[in-house]
């Protein structure tokens, strides 16, 4: 990796921790993203909030993620609804169990209600540039800065690849990331048809619960 780089992410740890003892980290748990994050906050800040967006509470498959980041003993996990649940309830995407009057949240509710909750303004995001030119537009800003800080929010990996990620967990010895059958690299969890046939063939049980939420799921995918 540049050295440069290792550097930039340092020093905007530093100001991050500067502001406060406590980091707010939005958590994929199986993605390497979230794995790198983790292990360079948790040296750095007095608590790490990891926060964890599920589209189906419960799964197995990210219990050792958790495991291993309780592990560290000033993280704490909390699961939170993920905001594309309102699509899929509300409006009946992947299940026909419709729910009205469901309330819309954005991501920005969210990260208002973890600040008010635990007393900090340090929320931490894994966003790179490398991952697509969508992201390479959004977070230039961030990129660019000394600090890699925008929208009120730390990206202190936005200039990092995939293979940076890669290499700090081998070097470090951190858990490995799932690719979830996927061709394009770890990723947290999701309802992609490769995501969905990966969690069905090795963790059936965690298969029979997002069915169990989403029957649309198992008219597509069956029930395994």
């Amino acid at each position: 990796m540049n050295a440069l780089i290792m550097q930039k992410t340092k020093e905007t740890i530093l100001h991050a921790s500067q502001k406060s003892d406590t980091a707010i980290l939005f958590f994929s748990a199986t993605g390497k993203d979230s794995i790198v994050l983790l292990h360079l906050l948790q040296s750095q800040f007095e608590k790490v909030v990891c926060c964890f967006l599920y589209h189906v509470k419960g799964l197995n498959i990210v219990e050792p993620f958790f495991n291993w980041a309780r592990s560290y003993g000033n993280v704490e996990i909390i699961q939170l609804p993920h905001t594309d649940l309102y699509n899929f309830k509300a409006q009946g995407l992947l299940s026909t169990k419709h729910i009205d009057g469901l309330k819309k949240l954005k991501l920005r509710d969210i990260e208002d209600y973890l600040k008010i909750r635990y007393q900090t303004d340090v929320v931490v995001y894994g966003m790179k540039v490398s991952d697509s030119f969508v992201r390479r537009g959004m977070f230039n800003h961030a990129a660019k800065a000394d600090i890699h800080f925008d929208y009120d929010k730390y990206y202190p990996i936005v200039n990092w690849t995939n293979k940076d990620c890669l290499s700090y967990i081998k070097l470090y010895k951190l858990p490995e990331p799932l690719k979830l059958g996927s061709k394009r690299g770890s990723s947290g969890i999701n309802f992609r048809p490769e995501t969905i046939l990966y969690i069905k063939e090795h963790y059936p049980e965690d298969y029979k619960k997002i069915i169990k939420e989403f029957d649309l799921i198992e008219a597509k995918y069956g029930r395994g």
